[in-house]
C-alpha cells in the first residue's frame, strides 16, 4: 500500500511561521505536522511513501532521513514547483508505477477519524471511480471551494462539502500528464467528475485545518493524544527518541 505527501508548497499563507521553515515541519505540540500524516498512513497499512520537496525541502529531507516505517521517497522538483498533479505524476514516474493506487494525505490536516475507518476502498468503488475524495460539511464562515456530492459523485458544483485533503487514486487517471512539468490537482478532479469517475465519502471524524496562520496560532501547543488511536503514545515515543 502506497501514500503521497504533498510538501512542496511555500506556506504563505503562514506569514513568519515559515520564513525559514517548510510548512510541514512546523510543530504542534512539539511534533512536526508531517509526522501526524505518518501516522495515519502507518495506521491505515501504508508501507511505501513519497514526499514531494520543493521550499526548504532539505529540512524535509533531513527530518525524516532515518524514518523507516513507512519506507520514504523524496522527489525533489527544481527548478521550479509542479504543483500537486505534476508533482504526484513526477513522483510516480520516479518510484510507482502508472497501474498502483495510493493515498494523497495533505499535511496540513490533523484527522481524527472513527476507530474502524480505512480510505481503501471497497471492490465496487475501485471498479467506479478512479479517485474517491472525503469530504466534510463545510463550516460555517470557512472558504473553502463548495463541492456537491449525488450518488457518491463529486460534482464541481456550488455544495455544501468541501475535499479535506486526504484521497484514494489510480495512478493511471494521470497518464496523460507529463511528467516534470507543472499541473494543478483540481483540474484531474474536474476531468474525473464530468467522467462520473470521481467519487466522494463523507469523513467519518473531525479534523483540524492548520493550513492557516490563525488555526496554527491556536493549536500549536495543544496535545491531540486523547484524540487519537492509541497507537500514537507509542508512534510519537518513537519519533522522539
Amino acid at each position: 500500500m502506497k501514500a503521497f505527501f504533498p510538501c512542496a508548497g511555500f506556506g504563505t499563507r503562514m506569514g513568519e511561521w515559515t520564513k525559514s521553515l517548510p510548512k510541514p515541519l512546523l510543530k504542534i505540540n512539539n511534533i512536526p505536522l508531517i509526522y501526524y500524516s505518518l501516522f495515519h498512513a502507518k495506521s491505515w497499512g501504508v508501507e511505501d511513501g513519497i514526499l514531494n520537496l520543493h521550499y526548504f525541502g532539505e529540512k524535509i529531507q533531513e527530518e525524516l532521513k532515518d524514518f523507516k516505517d513507512p519506507q520514504l521517497h523524496f522527489s525533489q522538483e527544481t527548478p521550479e514547483i509542479l504543483g500537486t498533479g505534476g508533482g504526484i505524476r513526477t513522483g510516480i514516474e520516479k518510484f510507482w508505477d502508472l497501474k498502483d493506487n495510493f493515498l494523497v494525505l495533505n499535511p496540513d490536516f490533523i484527522l481524527f477519524p472513527k476507530p474502524d475507518f480505512t480510505p481503501w476502498p471497497n471492490e465496487k468503488d475501485q471498479e467506479r471511480f478512479d479517485c474517491i475524495l472525503y469530504l466534510s460539511k463545510i463550516p460555517e464562515n470557512a472558504n473553502y471551494t463548495g463541492l456537491s456530492l449525488y450518488d457518491d459523485m463529486v460534482q464541481f458544483t456550488t455544495g455544501g462539502y468541501f475535499y479535506l485533503g486526504l484521497s484514494w487514486m489510480k495512478a493511471e487517471c494521470l497518464s496523460d500528464l507529463e511528467p516534470n512539468k507543472p499541473y494543478d490537482l483540481a483540474d484531474t478532479f474536474r476531468k474525473l467528475s464530468s467522467q462520473n469517475r470521481l467519487g466522494g465519502k463523507i469523513f467519518p471524524g473531525t479534523f483540524l485545518d492548520l493550513g492557516e496562520k490563525q488555526f496554527y496560532e491556536k493549536y500549536k501547543d495543544t496535545d491531540f493524544s486523547d484524540r487519537l488511536s492509541s497507537d500514537w503514545v507509542e508512534f510519537r515515543g518513537r519519533i522522539s527518541s
